[in-house]
């Protein structure tokens, strides 16, 4: 049941093959070229404040590579074929047969923009990311070479990415702050009475 709604929703959303040229143009830069745009709000952002907040940033590399990995296994364990790959729907740009579940383009822009939303004082600019992970997921749909349902949890699995690489990153902190307590007394410069 959920499989006939996904295909369904799927066909709602891509592009036919008479769609105006416009559509299919702005679709195919989102699924294809958005990293410009995120490079360009990256460093436009990076400027604004004037220097870089490394937690997100930190964050943002280290939920690309986890989420990345998880959808890689994924990908092996349940080799969903694209839709164009079992003849459905029309495929406005070249793409090959790779597994269609999770969408990895879906799982990086959602690692990216929640990496920033879980971090206070960067949520505002984390909604913008998100928003253009919505632009990315959505498009990939509409050019035809995912399933709604493979951008939804390729999304989610890069807000979960996040979270990962957040708590991975305070247990660090966390670790680093206990050694430094721990430390011997000559270490720290002072002496025993």
């Amino acid at each position: 049941m959920i499989d006939a709604l996904d295909r369904q929703l799927f066909l709602l959303l891509n592009a036919s093959g008479d769609a105006p040229r416009w559509w299919i143009g702005t679709a195919s830069f989102f699924a294809v070229h958005a990293h410009w745009v995120l490079l360009v709000l990256l460093a436009g952002y990076a400027l604004r404040r004037g220097k870089p907040s490394l937690k997100p940033l930190l964050a943002m590399v280290l939920a690309l590579g986890l989420g990345a990995l998880a959808g890689e296994v994924i990908g092996v364990l349940w080799n969903r074929p694209r839709p164009f790959a079992i003849g459905l729907g029309f495929l406005h740009i070249s793409h090959g047969p790779s597994p269609s579940f999770p969408s990895s383009h879906a799982t990086a822009y959602g690692a990216v923009a929640f990496s920033f939303l879980l971090v206070a004082g960067h949520r505002a600019f984390g909604c913008i990311l998100l928003v253009l992970a919505a632009l990315v997921a959505v498009a990939r749909v509409v050019v035809g070479v995912h399933y709604p349902t493979d951008v939804f949890f390729g999304v989610v699995l890069g807000g979960l990415a996040a979270m990962a690489a957040h708590d991975l990153i305070a247990r660090a902190g966390r670790l680093r702050a206990t050694r430094g307590m721990i430390g011997s007394p000559q270490a720290s410069g002072k002496e025993e009475p």
